[in-house]
C-alpha cells in the first residue's frame, strides 16, 4: 500500500519536461525548515512560500571564493527571470553555514550591501541549522580562520568547507532537482524555473 501511494505521488508531481539538474531521488517532499529566522528577525516557514518556486543556496557571508561565485550566478538568474516578468513567482533563499558569525544583523547588512533585496537570508543556532543541513544533505565543516595568499599579501579568512549546490523546490513544496556546482548554468536554471512556474 505504501509503495503504491509513493508511486502515485511520484507520478502526480513528476514534471512533464526534462530538467537540467540532478534528479536522483527526486521529487520528494521538502523537509520543513524549522526554528530559523530571516535577516529581519522573523520566524521562517516554507508554508508561507507555497505557490512559488524556491531556489535555495547554502553559504556564509565571509566566504572568500565559493559563495560569492554562487551568489553572482544567482544574481544573473534573478535578472533573467525578472526580465521574463516572473519576479513574484519565485524566491531565492540563502541558508547560512556559519551560525557563529552570520547573525541576523550581519545577514541584513550583507543583503543590503550586495543588492540582494528580494532574497531571504536565514540563520539560527547551530542545532537548528544542523538539522536543516542534514535534511537537505549539506556537508558543513568549520575549519576556523586560515591564512590565504592574495598576490603579495597574506590574509586570514574564515574557512568553512560546505556543499556547493542549489536546491530547487516546486510550487507544491517538492524538491525537484539540484545543481551540484559553484559554476551554475544560468540559462538551464532559468529555463527549468520558468517551466516549473508555468506548470499547472
Amino acid at each position: 500500500m505504501v509503495k503504491i501511494l509513493l508511486i502515485v505521488i511520484l507520478i502526480l508531481f513528476k514534471t512533464t519536461f526534462a530538467l537540467h539538474g540532478s534528479i536522483k531521488g527526486f521529487p520528494k517532499k521538502a523537509p520543513e525548515i524549522n526554528n530559523l529566522i530571516t535577516e529581519e528577525g522573523k520566524q521562517f516557514s516554507l508554508k508561507n512560500l507555497k505557490g512559488k518556486v524556491l531556489i535555495i543556496t547554502y553559504g556564509y557571508t565571509s566566504c572568500p571564493h565559493v559563495c560569492p561565485t554562487i551568489t553572482a550566478f544567482l544574481k544573473n538568474i534573478e535578472t533573467e527571470l525578472n526580465k521574463k516578468g516572473l519576479k513574484n513567482k519565485y524566491k531565492i533563499i540563502f541558508i547560512t553555514v556559519d551560525p557563529k558569525l552570520d547573525t541576523q544583523e550581519k545577514l541584513k547588512k550583507y543583503k543590503q550591501e550586495k543588492g540582494f533585496k528580494d532574497w531571504i537570508f536565514l540563520t539560527g543556532d547551530k542545532k537548528a541549522l544542523k538539522k536543516v543541513w542534514e535534511n537537505y544533505d549539506v556537508f558543513v565543516q568549520d575549519k576556523g580562520f586560515m591564512q590565504m595568499k592574495h598576490g603579495n599579501m597574506t590574509m586570514k579568512h574564515r574557512m568553512i568547507n560546505h556543499t556547493a549546490k542549489i536546491t530547487i523546490i516546486d510550487k507544491n513544496g517538492y524538491i525537484i532537482e539540484e545543481f551540484k556546482t559553484m559554476y551554475l548554468p544560468v540559462d538551464e536554471i532559468v529555463e527549468d524555473v520558468e517551466k516549473l512556474i508555468k506548470e499547472n
